[in-house]
């Protein structure tokens, strides 16, 4: 398994939560959160953005890669983590056109 030892993943595993204890305002709060970040997307990470993007190609990434370079220091977008943690490999990941080649650019 490619992601055995991933401790990214592994933390956003589900875990059993018992919600019985929250209040109705707490849940329209965690609604309203929720329905929040789904708005917000990922701004301003642009590799996240185009990584999750389903239209994307690898002239698309490799572009947005060199154009948010920080001062030549690429790892640092590339390892960057948007409100939940999640890196822009996580969301190439789970992105269904993503290809072997567009991996290898991050």
């Amino acid at each position: 398994d490619a992601f055995y030892s991933c401790l990214t993943l592994e933390l956003r595993q589900p875990q059993e939560v018992d919600h019985s204890d929250l209040t109705y305002e707490q849940t329209l709060q965690r609604s309203r959160e929720s329905v929040r970040y789904l708005r917000q997307g990922f701004y301003p990470l642009p590799v996240h953005i185009i990584c999750s993007n389903t239209n994307i190609t690898q002239d698309q990434l490799r572009s947005t890669i060199n154009k948010n370079k920080n001062n030549n220091n690429i790892n640092h977008n590339l390892q960057q983590t948007d409100e939940l943690g999640m890196t822009s490999l996580h969301l190439l990941c789970l992105n269904p056109k993503a290809t072997p080649e567009m991996f290898k650019l991050l």
